[in-house]
């Protein structure tokens, strides 16, 4: 069963890429002005990959599904959790 959820509300997304200034560039190119903030996340072992927290509102189930997708897209993008 999946979770009743109310909106809006707050939701965070982790982000994963090779490069954190791309990762952060991909993140202001699918968000634009919409406020939302960022931080850097964990780095892999081998440094290959890292992770960028974003949270911002959500106005619905289908906003948020479209940013998921949108941020999946991006070419610096590797996965959104």
């Amino acid at each position: 069963m999946r979770p009743v959820l109310t909106y809006p509300m707050s939701w965070e997304y982790r982000v994963v890429g090779a490069d954190e200034a791309a990762v952060r560039g991909a993140i202001a190119e699918v968000l634009g002005a919409r406020p939302h903030e960022v931080q850097s996340g964990l780095v892999s072992r081998q440094g290959r990959w890292l992770s960028v927290r974003v949270e911002l509102i959500v106005q619905s189930e289908q906003d948020r599904d479209e940013l998921h997708r949108t941020l999946v897209a991006h070419p610096a993008v590797r996965l959104v959790m």
